[in-house]
């Protein structure tokens, strides 16, 4: 039987500065897309991690077990979903 994923987590936003997205529980698969046709989004899970790089119009789904999402870009538009 295949896992099935309930209690979604939306977040949608700019990220101006560094900012981490906190979900009340911890999901087990996160999708980040990032709005900006032409402007990198910068993400990571724990603080400790260097960032990882989303092009402008780029979106990434990750199998993963976290609580937060941490951010960083120039006025880039985002949109985060977890599902727990």
């Amino acid at each position: 039987m295949a896992d099935s994923l309930a209690n979604f987590y939306p977040f949608q936003g700019t990220a101006s500065s560094p900012a981490s997205l906190s979900f009340p529980v911890k999901c087990r698969e996160v999708t980040i897309i990032n709005d900006s046709d032409i402007d990198d989004l910068s993400f990571k899970f724990n603080s400790d991690e260097d960032y990882g790089i989303l092009s402008g119009g780029e979106t990434i789904t990750i199998k993963i077990n976290t609580k937060s999402v941490f951010l960083n870009g120039g006025g880039v538009g985002y949109r985060v979903w977890g599902v727990g």
